[in-house]
């Protein structure tokens, strides 16, 4: 079985520094410093559960989940592999949510 500390010290990296060799943002570049989202549409991403969190990931890298182009998110679902999900996702569920849970403007 993998490392839980190493799964989520990769999920801390992709979350917040992200993979540049792979052209892999960090999520807080687009969801925010604090992943509580920015304003009007990019959603928060804290407090979520592990399971939808890796759902949705898969749902952008497979096409069952779109956006208008360009569709940041599928570009990067795409280069995340399986194991990349799972530390992210984990990493994300494992973190409290903000008193002030706001999206950032």
């Amino acid at each position: 079985a993998a490392d839980p500390r190493a799964a989520l010290a990769l999920g801390e990296q992709l979350a917040l520094r992200g993979d540049a060799a792979r052209k892999v943002p960090a999520c807080a570049a687009c969801h925010g410093r604090a992943l509580t989202g920015v304003q009007p549409a990019i959603p928060g991403l804290l407090g979520l559960p592990r399971d939808y969190l890796k759902g949705q990931l898969g749902a952008w890298a497979n096409g069952q989940r779109r956006a208008h182009a360009p569709d940041c998110m599928a570009d990067i679902a795409k280069r995340l592999n399986p194991m990349d999900v799972s530390a992210v996702a984990a990493w994300l569920s494992s973190r409290p949510v903000p008193q002030r849970d706001r999206r950032a403007d």
